[in-house]
């Protein structure tokens, strides 16, 4: 099965990745963009958008910028 399919028709994590740090990834991820929509009364899309263009900024990868932002306490930042 194509990958694109298998992403958007599957539940299975692709074959590069074990399904559990595919799991935990976006798991984290979530949780990040939630920690960041409240601290900045955003949008979940627009903390999203921020954490994708701070990685685009500074070449880290979105599982950086996500260990970040749920390391980085309320009120700090």
């Amino acid at each position: 099965m194509p990958t694109r399919e298998m992403l958007l028709t599957g539940n299975d994590a692709p074959a590069w990745e074990p399904e559990q740090v595919v799991r935990a990834h976006w798991f984290d991820t979530w949780r990040a963009v939630g920690a960041l929509a409240a601290r900045r009364g955003i949008s979940a899309e627009d903390a999203l958008a921020l954490m994708r263009a701070e990685a685009l900024r500074t070449g880290r990868a979105l599982p950086d910028i996500t260990r970040d932002i749920l390391r980085d306490p309320p009120g700090t930042s």
